[in-house]
This record gives structure tokens, sequence and C-alpha cells, in this order.
């Protein structure tokens, strides 16, 4: 005989129930807004690289333009990647990049090894989290409100950069 008593649904005993997707773009927004405040560093560093070390503006502005153009570079291979090996190992392989970039500069004292550090091993690891990163998770674990989403993952580039730039800018000034 069926019942017509409404059943209760049942309680998750997980911190966030079964559906993580806003816990995926939290972690994904802070990853985009760390790869947005590294990828604004070397304009706030330019005059007091120049200043530290003697090197020329072209100098710094050429490790930075190698940054930029392979950050736009390996966008298409960062996807490519997290086909492979999942979006977690990417992320976390590119956040290991860059933090070995950021880390390298500090013994750097040669134009070369800017150009290792921010130059390409930054742009390789900010270019692979950047917006093919957002893309790939707004296909991976969205139906509805894609707009939405990819558009909070798109802002927080934006985002990073107005956070970094002024702390990045006090930080030089003192």
């Amino acid at each position: 005989m069926p019942s017509t008593a409404l059943q209760a649904a049942p309680v998750s005993r997980r911190p966030f129930g079964q559906n993580y997707a806003f816990v995926v773009v939290a972690v994904i927004f802070l990853a985009l807004l760390a790869s947005a405040g590294l990828r604004a560093t070397p304009g706030v560093l330019m005059l007091p690289l120049q200043s530290a070390f003697g090197w020329d503006v072209g100098v710094i502005s050429s490790s930075a333009a190698v940054g930029i153009f392979l950050y736009g570079l390996a966008g298409p291979f960062a996807a490519a990647v997290m086909q492979r090996f999942g979006i977690r190992r990417t992320v976390l392989g590119a956040l290991a990049l860059m933090s070995v970039s950021t880390g390298m500069s500090y013994f750097m004292t040669a134009p070369w090894q800017l150009f290792m550090s921010w130059g390409l091993l930054s742009g390789i690891g900010s270019g692979a989290v950047a917006n093919v990163l957002g893309a790939t998770v707004v296909n991976r674990w969205f139906t509805t409100n894609r707009g939405l989403v990819m558009g909070l993952l798109t802002a927080s580039t934006a985002t990073g950069t107005l956070i970094f730039m002024p702390g990045l800018a006090a930080l030089v000034a003192w």
C-alpha cells in the first residue's frame, strides 16, 4: 500500500551537501585572482628594478612582454593539459610554477634571471590559470547559470589587478 505521507529529504552530513560547485568556483576565483596579481607585478616593479640593478627599462619591459606573450600562448596548451591530467593537477602545478617564479625573483641578479622568472615561468604559470580555466570549469560543473559563473570568474581577473596593484604600489613606495 503506497504511503501518502511526505517523507523528509535525507540530511547530508557533509558540510556543503552534495553540491560542491560553489566551492569549486570560489577556489578557481582565488586562483584567477592570484594569477592577475602576478601578471600586474612587473609593471609596478619596473622603477625599483631599474634603480636597484641599473637595468634598462627595455630589458625589464621585454621580460614582462615575454610573460604576457606566454600568458596568451599557454591557454590552449593548458586546456589540453587539463583534459589529460585533470583540472586539479593543472591548477596546482600552475600555482606551484607561479610560486617558484616569484621565489626565484628574490635571488635574481642578472637580466636573464628576470626573463626566466618573470618572463618564462610566470608567463606559463599564469597562462595556465587564465580564462581557459574558467571556461573549462564552467563547462564541466554547470548546466544552468553558466553565464553568471563565467562572468564571476572573468571578473576575478580585473579584481585581482584592482586588489594587488595598490598593495604592490604601497609596498614599492614603502
